[in-house]
């Protein structure tokens, strides 16, 4: 089932330290079956919690894939250039739909309308 890496650039603070990212990580997804199905395009913000400059959403395979992507040592190495230059969050989500009782089992006891755990 085909995984997705998502990428959230919360906050740009060197633009050029991020160019020599963006060049540094493009090859590392080669050879890999990833699909760039959306790389920092126009976005329009419906329900934030902060900033968003940018996004991107990388299709792989499947998860394990994703994974060892982003643990390989040319990511690693090619990461290097990021720190600093933006504040991001990356994900690995798998694909498909988890039906509503299965969904978030780890807060199963959190069934209060005020956010109280429940008994």
């Amino acid at each position: 089932m085909p995984a997705y890496m998502i990428a959230l650039n919360r906050t740009l603070r060197d633009r050029q330290k991020l160019e020599e990212y963006w060049k540094a990580a493009g090859p590392t997804f080669e050879g890999l079956g990833a699909k760039r199905l959306a790389i920092y395009t126009p976005l329009v913000l419906l329900e934030m919690l902060g900033p968003l400059d940018g996004a991107v959403v990388i299709e792989f395979p499947d998860v394990e894939t994703a994974k060892g992507w982003y643990e390989s040592p040319a990511y690693q190495d090619a990461k290097k250039y990021r720190n600093g230059a933006a504040d991001v969050e990356i994900f690995i989500i798998d694909g498909g739909t988890v039906p509503p009782e299965d969904r978030i089992p780890h807060k199963r006891d959190l069934r209060s309308s005020r956010g109280e755990a429940g008994v």
